[in-house]
């Protein structure tokens, strides 16, 4: 008898749990792809980590920075009945593919930073962030050259739209406004594609079509993206004067720093899924999903940038550490609550 009441306890303990995470609510997370960046491994990590204090299930797959992929996963997502997804997605052009496969199954989507019809914006402060870097670089080019360049070249990344035209042409407005007499014919292009590989070459080419240019400044997209003229102009023997300010900060802490990259603007990227959950999938997990806000100009939940020339940028902790940090803090805690203060 004992035996028996022993094994159907068990039983309906085993039936409990089983019941109660099927009826968990369950998180996806499609990280951009690990190769290219460690934030967009955080990402990952500190959506799984405030999901599990939430009690809810989490299920996460990697784009790898590829179209197909991407796609892929909302399929997978589908199938794995999540109720909601997060997403990074470097390939814009699938998001639209993507929107239609997970909206025909009922399931909600933040992207982030790049918007979608359809899709919760959650993402940085665009066009501030790239007037307040511009601004900071600005300071700069009036410090050391008295606001006389003989280039001001733009890292493009026309991939990411209108996020471009405010991010990038938001640091040449910041830029005009501490230096307005810049002639206009200094200021050129090249597409960057956000990434300092992809970039090089095209950065190369620039370099070339300007032979006498040897004091440059350099706005773009993001960290990667500058880089890619900065990295240019050391294999040309042409990076003595060069001064390049990101966004993102993704390349500005640590010890292994290029001195050119004189600041850029963090978004702590890492952090992005506290504004997610906290902003947008809170309600939807709680039946009360907010309204759909997907342009990047009223988005659902905004990301505060945090410019940082690179001495102040020395004092912001690393990556990982960071991560530490913000899982050790309150849900809801920011990134840039913890740290741009700094």
């Amino acid at each position: 008898m004992t035996k028996f009441i022993k094994t159907f306890v068990f039983s309906v303990v085993g039936i409990f749990l089983i019941s109660s995470s099927a009826n968990a609510f369950k998180l996806g997370m499609a990280v951009g792809g690990h190769a290219c960046c460690e934030w967009m491994k955080s990402q990952g990590d500190v959506a799984r980590a405030i999901a599990e204090k939430k009690g809810w299930d989490y299920f996460e797959l990697s784009n790898e920075g590829d179209s197909a992929t991407s796609v892929k996963n909302a399929q997978l997502f589908v199938q794995e009945g999540v109720d909601a997804v997060i997403q990074f997605n470097g390939e814009p052009g699938t998001n639209a593919a993507i929107q239609q496969i997970l909206g025909a199954a009922g399931i909600p989507v933040v992207t982030y930073d790049i918007a979608e019809e359809g899709m919760y914006f959650v993402g940085i402060d665009n066009l501030g962030a790239g007037i307040a870097g511009g601004e900071g670089l600005g300071k700069l080019v009036k410090e050391k050259w008295n606001c006389e360049p003989d280039l001001v070249v733009s890292a493009e990344g026309a991939g990411a739209g209108i996020v471009n035209t405010w991010r990038t042409g938001g640091m040449r407005t910041g830029l005009g406004n501490i230096c307005p007499d810049i002639p206009a014919e200094k200021y050129k292009s090249f597409e960057s594609n956000g990434d300092a590989a992809a970039g090089l070459a095209p950065a190369r080419d620039l370099l070339a079509a300007n032979p006498d240019a040897v004091r440059i400044a350099v706005v773009g997209l993001n960290d990667g993206g500058v880089l890619a003229l900065v990295n240019a102009a050391e294999q040309l023997g042409r990076a003595d004067e060069v001064m390049a300010w990101g966004q993102d900060g993704a390349f500005i802490t640590g010890d292994n720093v290029n001195p050119r990259l004189v600041g850029s603007v963090f978004y702590f990227l890492e952090g992005y899924a506290v504004y997610a959950i906290r902003d947008v999938i809170d309600g939807i997990a709680a039946g009360n999903p907010p309204p759909v806000k997907w342009e990047a100009g009223d988005p659902a939940s905004q990301v505060k940038p945090c410019p940082a020339t690179a001495a102040e940028a020395q004092l912001v902790p690393v990556e990982a550490e960071r991560v530490k940090q913000l899982l050790a803090a309150p849900i809801g805690t920011t990134a840039y609550d913890l740290f741009c203060a700094n």
